[in-house]
C-alpha cells in the first residue's frame, strides 16, 4: 500500500475526514486539525508508514496536498 494511501486511511479512521470529499487545497484547520492534532497524526504516519517525520516543518495552516506530498518523499526516501 502506497503511503499516501495509508495516510487517507488515517486521516479517516482517526479524525474522520474523507478525503474524497476535501479539496487537496484545503488547510489542515479546515478539517479539526490543529496543531495537537497535527502532531497525534504525524506519529502515526511514522508508525504506520515507517518513515522518520521528525524534521518535518508542517502546520495546520498547512494544506492536505502539502501533508500528502510531505509523506510521499519521505517514503521514497525511506
Amino acid at each position: 500500500m502506497e503511503a499516501t494511501e495509508r495516510v487517507t486511511i488515517l486521516l479517516k479512521k482517526n479524525f474522520g475526514v474523507r478525503l474524497d470529499t476535501v479539496s487537496p487545497d484545503a488547510p489542515l484547520y479546515q478539517l479539526s486539525i490543529d496543531s495537537l492534532a497535527l502532531e497525534e497524526l504525524i506519529l502515526q504516519i511514522e508508525d504506520e508508514c515507517a518513515v522518520d517525520l521528525a524534521d518535518l516543518t508542517l502546520t495546520s495552516r498547512d494544506t492536505v496536498a502539502a501533508l500528502l506530498s510531505a509523506v510521499r518523499q519521505k517514503a521514497v526516501t525511506a
